[in-house]
């Protein structure tokens, strides 16, 4: 039967199926900070640097610090650290002037 012609009897709305929306949100985060803390270690250490000295923060800090070791051994540092060399040359190239100075224009 069409869905344009009404219907004499009161039906009930489709069931609509739990597919899991949370559960597969949180997946889906939880690789992604795995896949950031293991490629993007340099952030994690500098974050914990700026955080008020402590003990925790220095304990935190030695943490950090043989983590972007391990990362760097093993090599998944290695893309990130690259990446940040290039783009450090190119901004060294993009503001450089030529006279030696801070940027600013000679007169």
């Amino acid at each position: 039967m069409p869905k344009e012609t009404p219907s004499p009897v009161d039906l009930p709305e489709p069931l609509i199926e739990d597919v899991g929306g949370l559960g597969w949100t949180s997946i889906v985060i939880a690789l992604a900070a795995v896949v950031l803390l293991a490629t993007n270690s340099v952030s994690l250490k500098d974050w914990i640097d700026d955080q008020p000295p402590s003990p925790v923060q220095a304990q935190a800090a030695v943490l950090a610090d043989g983590w972007l070791t391990l990362m760097r051994t093993i090599g998944l540092a290695l893309p990130r650290d690259a990446l940040h060399q290039q783009w450090k040359a190119a901004e060294a190239a993009r503001f450089s002037d030529g006279s030696g100075g801070n940027g600013a224009p000679a007169s």
